[in-house]
């Protein structure tokens, strides 16, 4: 049979060359080259070879007319506290002069938010100091005002608050307790989960709150509480291990807390080892872990940034921050104490006055007077507000703060 075949008709090449349109598209080529060329002489080499024939003041008819005076740069907004005078910018934390206010001698566990300030105060009952007093220092006018929340054991410890809810220990004396409650806008209190031992130090994000609590010999454990729902569940457990000691931190809706580095090498990092920090979104539970190849302890998160020292409580320890988990930058050597807010951190050193460290102009500045005038000690960063007592003279406690922010 004989094969059968395909008529192919060959394609004629396109050429502008050939037919009447192909004088025209050559001309109109050759016009645009031409142009091309003038323009860069002109616009670009002109320029640049005036000055060079000592015709630099001459000036073509498109260049634009100079102005008499040189443009000036705006000016960065510096922040408040880089000019602030340490004496103008603090403030004391004074009871009513009312006699019921007088046997109110000591002061402790402060926290700030939006303009409140709230603070335990204690007196000396059968030569006990009750910490037994919840006062509200309104920032803007000075007034302070008691706080009627229930207290069916001895002390108030670590109270936290918020527009919604102020969140405290009820305490008995060896630690023991519970966690309560209050609604600002009803006044009554909840109980949020009893305290075997231990006063642990509570941590508000909207309507979570977090905590760590020793919750049995060396064991310990960091709960999670819905203050709606009253529901709470454990995001870590700590078996005899200092990171259980170790301090945690919440904003907005991550957990921040330290624990082991699942692959650090066990020579690295001296003897306490190598940590990461572990951070828990409370609304998906999504977990990760920063390696900063440092030990770790009490890390603290602004949202953005977080903050830890390299070591436990009593060491000659180191300041570092990341920020999006980046290389940890080192901030400050020889730390006590620390507090981290939207724009800083503050912190103090043996026998310096209190500083503050600007994350974003990476420098740091004093907000306390000189050593020699006022000793002090840090209580508390929150909100903007670095909170310290001074310690200059022992006759009484004397509470102050500064706004930053």
């Amino acid at each position: 049979m004989a094969k059968r075949t395909r008529y192919k008709p060959k394609r004629k090449k396109l050429n502008l060359r050939s037919g009447n349109a192909g004088p025209i598209a050559t001309m109109l080529a050759s016009i645009l080259g031409i142009a091309a060329v003038l323009a860069l002489i002109v616009f670009v080499a002109l320029p640049r070879l005036l000055p060079l024939i000592g015709l630099g003041g001459v000036r073509l008819p498109w260049q634009p007319t100079p102005s008499p005076q040189p443009t000036i740069r705006p000016t960065p907004t510096p922040h408040p506290i880089m000019s602030a005078d340490p004496y103008e910018i603090q403030r004391e934390v004074e009871l009513p002069a009312d006699r019921d206010y007088l046997s109110y001698r000591w002061f402790a566990d402060p926290y700030a938010y939006g303009g409140r300030l709230v603070f335990v105060a204690g007196m000396l009952v059968e030569n006990d100091i009750h910490m037994n007093a919840l006062f509200l220092l309104d920032m803007d006018t000075g007034e302070v005002l008691p706080v009627d929340a229930q207290l069916e054991y001895q002390d108030y410890v670590y109270p936290v608050l918020n527009d919604e809810w102020l969140v405290y220990l009820d305490s008995r004396a060896n630690g023991s307790g519970a966690i309560r409650a209050m609604r600002w806008d009803s006044g009554q209190s909840v109980k949020v989960k009893d305290v075997g031992t231990g006063q642990p130090r509570l941590h508000l994000d909207g309507g979570i709150l977090a905590w760590m609590e020793r919750t049995g010999s060396g064991m310990d454990k960091l709960f999670v509480c819905d203050l709606t729902t009253l529901e709470s569940v454990t995001v870590q457990t700590f078996d005899k291990t200092p990171y259980g000691m170790s301090g945690i931190s919440l904003c907005g809706g991550e957990i921040v807390y330290a624990y082991e580095d699942p692959y650090a090498d066990e020579s690295a990092g001296g003897e306490k080892g190598t940590s990461g920090i572990y951070s828990v979104r409370v609304s998906t539970g999504e977990s990760s872990v920063y390696r900063p190849e440092t030990y770790v302890h009490n890390p603290m998160t602004n949202g953005s940034h977080w903050v830890w020292r390299d070591g436990l409580y009593g060491e000659n320890n180191n300041l570092y921050y990341t920020q999006g988990g980046s290389a940890p930058q080192l901030i400050a050597e020889n730390i006590l104490e620390y507090g981290i807010s939207d724009s800083f951190v503050a912190y103090s050193k043996y026998n310096e006055p209190i500083k503050v460290y600007l994350f974003d102009k990476d420098i740091e500045i004093d907000i306390t007077p000189n050593v020699d005038q006022e000793r002090t000690q840090l209580l508390a960063v929150t909100n903007g507000v670095v909170i310290w007592m001074d310690i200059t003279s022992r006759e009484r406690e004397v509470m102050k703060y500064a706004r930053m922010e």
